[in-house]
Order: structure tokens, then C-alpha cells, then sequence
């Protein structure tokens, strides 16, 4: 079979693509035609093809009858032909890492959010011809015949490099003498040269990591955009696309998660994309792909995605234990850990971290939260097991060469065995413990053996640490100067009382309820608010007067001692002896 695509954007601010596909050289008597259902790297279901219109299939001027078999397929008939064209339009107007988009401004293609396959032939080669609007030109990690004309292996290749395609900025650098293109979709206040220079330190340390570049060429796709607007990050095989606020890059408290976002997205280079668990590939584009190793892909770039910013000396050592220790916090306080393993919440990704409930936060744990923190314990425990000779980097180089040559997915048992070959320990025990089971990690028994230890409290108050903190138990989030409950702690007396998700909290003890009594659920998560009663006493009882259905209640509740609001990770007054080299290794790998 010989495969052509057209893709046109002929009224771009009708959010209208037009595809075209040129079929030739089959001898089947029908086609059938798949628009998939996800996105690989994101776990939700978002049925593509209802944004499908206008779908003709010709043999020269003679149009085939097509019909339609399920909410993604379309059965043509091919009978006494050999070559056909089928056309269609695909409307796209959600500008996400997910999706497509194309307006006046812009185009972008998240590939099966666009392009149809052939079933069957998903493995045949293909060309793809871009005609641009105007004078815009393509930006795309797609091996390039000639202008605007592309080449791809296969249609997982096709769909798994997105394109940019408008008037966008590019800014180049090279490592290991392999070109990287930084697409800038919008503006905001960010700094071209610095950019440029930090992302290359990104990459730089990576490469240092695993000893090569696993591409010929790499392209950063970034959109700025605004705050309102989704934000997040989808990895490819040789690209990457970033959706983040345009005023994110001063000052640095917000940079540096600009900066870990492309940290994160570049390591699934290698963790994902050429290490993968066994389930993600080859693709089921049709439904969802089930894995119970998500903590690991995901969890562990999370890991790294932080990890090699200390590394490559884009923060210090202050920043990476205050944000590593906030994480430990935040995981230690959701009563979801200690109710989902990271096992059940990698596999139940499709339901759960993607269509959140206001009970996530008690029945569920997200695997990047705990499968980052898993990472950060396997490395310790890596290090300590073979004296500062190996780390974590060892297992991905090991997982690099087993797996990657072949293309074979890696099983949970391979896992297992990975580690136990570089460091001659067996983690069955940690598997069965802290991987199938839910529970809270013992982070100072692991964290000595690099002479650290953790320290839990409350922030100060006029210079003094408050020996306990009163507690309702709300995470409320805030709505046009309204107070709405998002979701309730479990255990906790607002729990007990009966307040419930989506009750209107309009006073505390006849004082009008406000910003006073709230305070951050996790830093850089600023649009959700966990209750902060500093004035009030644990023991104490309270009226909560609020709104339910637009009726006034007034609930009684008994405070608790809140839970430690501050984690911090801080020397340990007696450290092991010979910790030293093992620390050493840690922070270099």
C-alpha cells in the first residue's frame, strides 16, 4: 500500500483542518478508517472523532459508500478499485497538549487528534504534505524530505510528533552536535537567551546521564499562554509539547517550574518513550491501555525532572529539599495514600487522576506524587546498598540497553530483577510493602544513609513554632469572592460534622469567613485553600454557618489538632559514619 496525507488549514479561523489521504496499490474489498480515542502519555478517553465532519471517499470522480460501524470507525467500500482519496475536515479549537488547535494566530497538530489510520496498515510507511496558510511555516520533529514535506516510518511516528505551524519564534542550540529547535508560541516576560541557555543545560545533564542523544534532532514546542488556559506537558519520541502561563518566567519561584516541566518532559526521552512498562505499546488507539507501572514512567520522571535541576546547577540544594519535603508533606497528609497503592492508582488513571471526584483526595493518591517519591527512596536505597557505587541512573542505563534494543516493554518482574543487578539487593519486600499496598513511606530511615533527617512542625508565628494548630478539614476553593468546599479530609471534624463538597462557607464563629482563615493545600497549587484556624484552639468548638442548595445551615464541629503543615529536611543530629561519599553521589549520581 502507498500512503499520502494532505493536511490544509484553507479557513484557519474557522477552526477547520482539512485532510486529505491518498490510498493506492490495496486489493481489499473494504477499508476500515480509525480516528483514535486518547492520547498516548495522557490516560483519558477523548473519542477524537467527534470532531469529524464531512468524511467522502472517491475513486477518481466516483464516490464510495461509507458507513459508519462504531463511535470511531468508518467501514468504506474499496470493491474494484485499487486507489481511492478520502477527504474530511476535523474541527480544532482546544489549545492543549492533547489536542489540536488552529485559529488566525496559529496551528497546531497533536497527531491522533487528527489523523485517521488505515486498519491494518498502521505499520506502513507514509508521506505527509503540510500546506500552510499564508506565509506560515512548520515547525516538527518529522524526518523532512523538502519544504513543508515529511516522512514517517509508520503512523505511531506520525501521530507521535506534533507540529506547530504559524508564525511562531525558534530558537536553536546544538549538543553532542545534534540540532534542537525551542519553538515560542505567544509572548509574556520571558527571556529568549536565557531560555536557550537553561533548556541546553537541561539537556546537557541528561546526556551526561545516559552518554548519548537517542535522536537526530530535538523541538521544544512551548505555548505561552494564559493562566486560565490548560498548562501541562506531553512527551514524543524526538519532541515535546509545553503548555504553560506566559508570565511564568520571573520571578523564579515561578521560572523554576517552567524549568521542571522541561526537565520532566525531556527524561521521558528515555523513561516512556524507549523504556516503557510492556502495556503501552504498540498502541490500542481504540480504548485504554491498562498499567499498573505508571508510578514508575510517570512518577519517576517526576523524580528526575526536579533531581537534574539541582544537578545541572539551576537550583540549589535549599530549593530542591524545601520542594522535595513539601511533596512528602502533601503525600503524608492525604488520607488517598494511605487508601491506594501506587500500583491501583497507576491503573486506575483512566477514572480516576483524569475525572477527579471531590472524594479523590480520601480514596486516591497520584502515581506522579507517590511514584516520585518512590524514586527518590530507590535511589537512596541503590546508593546505600552498593556504598555510593551505583544510583538510579545505573538502573535507567541498565533498562536503556535490556530494553530499548528491541523495543520489548518492560513487567514489574523485570523491574525487580533490574534492581536487584545493580545492587545486589532484593526489593520483593519493598514491592509487596510500598508499591501493592497503600501506606506512608518512613522517608528519615531512608534519607540517613546520606546523614539527613526529617523535621515536621508548624510555621512560625511572630519568631515562635506553635506546639499545635486547630483544624477543620476543608479544601475549599475560591469562586467570584465565594468560599466553596472542593472536597472535605476524611477523619477530620469537618468530616464528623457533616460539612460537605459544594457547600458555601460564609462565616466561622459569626465571623465572616475569608482569606484570614485559609492558607495554601500545597504550594504552587495556589487555587486550592486548606483551612488555617491560628486563632482558634484544637478541642475548641466552632459554628460554621454555610449555604447548601441555597439554603442556610449553621453545623457544629469540634477542631482538631491540625496535621504538621511543615516539612523540612534538615541535617541529622547523628548521622551514620560514612555517609559522606553516599550524599556525594546523590546529588551528582
Amino acid at each position: 500500500m502507498k500512503l499520502q496525507y494532505i493536511l490544509e488549514m484553507k479557513k484557519p479561523q474557522t477552526h477547520f483542518y482539512n485532510v486529505t489521504m491518498n490510498i493506492e496499490d490495496f486489493t481489499e474489498d473494504s477499508m476500515l478508517l480509525t480516528m483514535p480515542a486518547w492520547a498516548p502519555g495522557s490516560y483519558e478517553i477523548y473519542d477524537f472523532a467527534r470532531f469529524v465532519r464531512g468524511l467522502v471517499a472517491k475513486s477518481g470522480d466516483t464516490e464510495l459508500e461509507i458507513q459508519k460501524k462504531d463511535k470511531s470507525t468508518w467501514k468504506v467500500n474499496t470493491k474494484g478499485y485499487n486507489s481511492i482519496n478520502v477527504s474530511y475536515e476535523v474541527y480544532a479549537n482546544e489549545l492543549s497538549v492533547h489536542t489540536s488547535h488552529v485559529d488566525s494566530t496559529h496551528g497546531f497538530l497533536n497527531g491522533t487528534s487528527v489523523f485517521l489510520y488505515v486498519e491494518g496498515y498502521k505499520d506502513q510507511s507514509l508521506e505527509l504534505i503540510i500546506r500552510p496558510y499564508g506565509n506560515w511555516r512548520v515547525s516538527t520533529g518529522l524526518e523532512k524530505l523538502s519544504d513543508n514535506r515529511y516522512r514517517a516510518v509508520n503512523y505511531d511516528i506520525l501521530v507521535d510528533s506534533p507540529i506547530e505551524v504559524g508564525n511562531h519564534r525558534s530558537l536553536y542550540f546544538s549538543v553532542d552536535g545534534k540540532e534542537h529547535e525551542i519553538v515560542l508560541y505567544g509572548h509574556g516576560n520571558e527571556n529568549e537567551e536565557i531560555i536557550r541557555e537553561d533548556v541546553k543545560k537541561i539537556v546537557e545533564q541528561y546526556a551526561k546521564i545516559f552518554g548519548h542523544l537517542p535522536y537526530k534532532r530535538y523541538v521544544f514546542i512551548y505555548h505561552l499562554v494564559s493562566d486560565d488556559d490548560q498548562s501541562g506537558g506531553l512527551e514524543h519520541l524526538n519532541s515535546t509539547t509545553i503548555d504553560i502561563d506566559r508570565f511564568t518566567f520571573s520571578p523564579f519561584e515561578k521560572y523554576k517550574h517552567f524549568l521542571s516541566v522541561t526537565s520532566h518532559e525531556f527524561f521521558h526521552l528515555w523513561n516512556v518513550k524507549r523504556i516503557r512498562p510492556v502495556e503501552l505499546g504498540p498502541f490500542n488507539y481504540k480504548e485504554e491501555n491498562y498499567t499498573t507501572m505508571l508510578w514508575m514512567a510517570e512518577g519517576f520522571t517526576n523524580f528526575y525532572g526536579y533531581h537534574v535541576l539541582l544537578r545541572a546547577g539551576l537550583i540549589d540544594q535549599k530549593e530542591y529539599f524545601r520542594y522535595l519535603a513539601e511533596n512528602m508533606r502533601y503525600h503524608d497528609f492525604l488520607p488517598g495514600s494511605r487508601n491506594t497503592s501506587a500500583s491501583e492508582s497507576s491503573f486506575d488513571a483512566w477514572i480516576k487522576l483524569y475525572r477527579p471526584t471531590p472524594n479523590n483526595i480520601n480514596s486516591y493518591i497520584s502515581y506522579y506524587l507517590k511514584g516520585e517519591l518512590l524514586g527518590f527512596v530507590m535511589d537512596l536505597m541503590i546508593i546505600d546498598a552498593t556504598k555510593g557505587a551505583k544510583s538510579l541512573d545505573d538502573f535507567y542505563r541498565l533498562l536503556m540497553d535490556k530494553y530499548n534494543r528491541d523495543g520489548k516493554g518492560y513487567t514489574e518482574k523485570d523491574v525487580m530483577a533490574a534492581l536487584k543487578d545493580v545492587s545486589g539487593r532484593d526489593f520483593s519486600d519493598f514491592f509487596a510493602n510500598y508499591v501493592r499496598k497503600p501506606g506512608i513511606l518512613d522517608f528519615s530511615r531512608e534519607m540517613k544513609s546520606i546523614g539527613f533527617t526529617l523535621k515536621k512542625g508548624y510555621r512560625k508565628v511572630d519568631g515562635i513554632e506553635p506546639m499545635e494548630k486547630a483544624y477543620l478539614g476543608i479544601i475549599v476553593r475560591t469562586n467570584g469572592g465565594r468560599y466553596v468546599v472542593d472536597s472535605v479530609v476524611e477523619g477530620s471534624p469537618a468530616f464528623e460534622a457533616g460539612i460537605n463538597p459544594k457547600d458555601e462557607i460564609v462565616a466561622l464563629d459569626s465571623f465572616r469567613f475569608g482569606d484570614v482563615f485559609l492558607k495554601d493545600a500545597k504550594e504552587e497549587v495556589k487555587r486550592l485553600k486548606l483551612d488555617n484556624l491560628s486563632t482558634f484552639k484544637p478541642g475548641q468548638e466552632v459554628s460554621v454557618t454555610l449555604f447548601r442548595r441555597g439554603i442556610m445551615h449553621q453545623i457544629s464541629a469540634t477542631l482538631a489538632a491540625a496535621p504538621y503543615e511543615l516539612y523540612e529536611i534538615v541535617e541529622d543530629p547523628s548521622p551514620v559514619q560514612g555517609y559522606e561519599p553516599l550524599r556525594s553521589k546523590f546529588f551528582t549520581g
